[in-house]
């Protein structure tokens, strides 16, 4: 279902926002389901809000790694997704103030995740399978985080990894300097990551969830994209007023048009 191009844009392309700000129709247009979506919506209007940054191909063309990078995008399944395009507020505000993720942790062999939202006043809810198909990404990807560590995926340790594209032996999740990385190619990769998909202001840092997929890319392994996605957009639909700032809307349109 195309979404209708209607609300104010969060921003289009790798430009900032527009200087000329209007004033929202009330709520962005949202019929709020119940008083925890309106209570969330709340929440997230208090936040900054900036627009995702997408691969910008002259700039790649000049520095001589576009097909590299659009290789390794490939390879995922991502080049689509990360075609630049706008964000609309109502869209994303609509979105993170309803979006529910449900982690079947009970059952490893076969997990029953389930994710539900609303977009433009229509309530969908669905397996993540059912998700992943909607949004054109494979269902049977890894998923290799703290708690579900595939055990297909014993070749892949982020300490070794990150060693073989940093040279540098010690290893810490939360202070690994994505300027370490020494391949231009891997290092743009990871800031199209940190604009996008896990979509912040600071990108001095690797998160672990890029640090995989970097190695998934190389070794052309298949990843659960939308595990991943969700479970980002979840996270920061829940945390409370003044901590942090979102950097979304691009990817959210994304899924409007796909649903």
């Amino acid at each position: 279902m195309a979404p209708k191009r209607s609300g104010k844009e969060t921003g289009s392309y790798s430009r900032g926002p527009s200087s000329k700000r209007q004033a929202p129709t009330k709520n962005h247009g949202i019929q709020f389901k119940d008083s925890k979506q309106r209570d969330k919506y709340k929440t997230l209007i208090s936040k900054p809000l900036h627009p995702c940054r997408y691969p910008d191909s002259y700039s790649l063309n000049v520095l001589g790694i576009r097909d590299n990078v659009f290789k390794l995008l490939g390879n995922l399944g991502w080049i689509e997704m990360l075609r630049p395009m706008r964000g609309f507020e109502n869209f994303t505000y609509e979105f993170l103030s309803s979006i529910a993720f449900m982690k079947d942790r009970l059952n490893f062999d076969n997990p029953n995740h389930r994710v539900s939202f609303r977009l433009m006043n229509i309530e969908y809810e669905m397996p993540l399978e059912h998700f992943c198909l909607e949004m054109d990404f494979a269902n049977a990807g890894f998923i290799h985080d703290s708690w579900n560590h595939d055990l297909r995926l014993d070749d892949y340790n982020p300490a070794t990894f990150w060693e073989r594209i940093t040279g540098l032996t010690q290893y810490n999740t939360r202070f690994n300097k994505a300027g370490n990385i020494h391949n231009p190619v891997l290092r743009y990769l990871q800031r199209v990551m940190a604009c996008t998909i896990w979509g912040r202001k600071e990108l001095g840092t690797t998160r672990t969830d890029e640090l995989f997929m970097l190695w998934a890319m190389l070794h052309d392994r298949p990843v659960n994209t939308c595990y991943y996605l969700l479970d980002y957009l979840a996270s920061l639909s829940s945390k409370p007023e003044g901590k942090g700032e979102m950097v979304v809307g691009g990817i959210i349109t994304y899924i409007a048009r796909k649903v």
